[in-house]
């Protein structure tokens, strides 16, 4: 079983993504946590998810539009959460603002 880091960028971009989906529809911003908290968990026990980046690794959250990097550290058996970013690569759309 591996150990969980989440970074504070990450946290902060999930807050925000929640908070996001919560103005747009009562009790979105909290079935997107919701989903993404799920599979964090499933990185406790399953963390081989395709290598991106050198040494990042990204899994898809499958009912909304968002990724999560990490890394794996497999001598000390931690996974870190490295961030939360969209799926939608348009420049001309600025990102969610608080």
């Amino acid at each position: 079983m591996f150990e969980i880091i989440v970074l504070l960028r990450a946290d902060l971009e999930v807050d925000e993504i929640a908070e996001y989906y919560e103005s747009l529809s009562n009790n979105l911003g909290t079935k997107f946590v919701n989903e993404y908290q799920d599979y964090v968990e499933t990185l406790k026990t399953f963390p081989f998810f395709e290598e991106k980046y050198n040494i990042v690794r990204t899994l898809p959250l499958k009912s909304f539009p968002y990724t999560i990097h990490f890394t794996v550290d497999e001598e000390e058996k931690i996974v870190s959460v490295q961030a939360v970013t969209s799926n939608y690569q348009n420049p001309n759309i600025t990102r969610i603002k608080l």
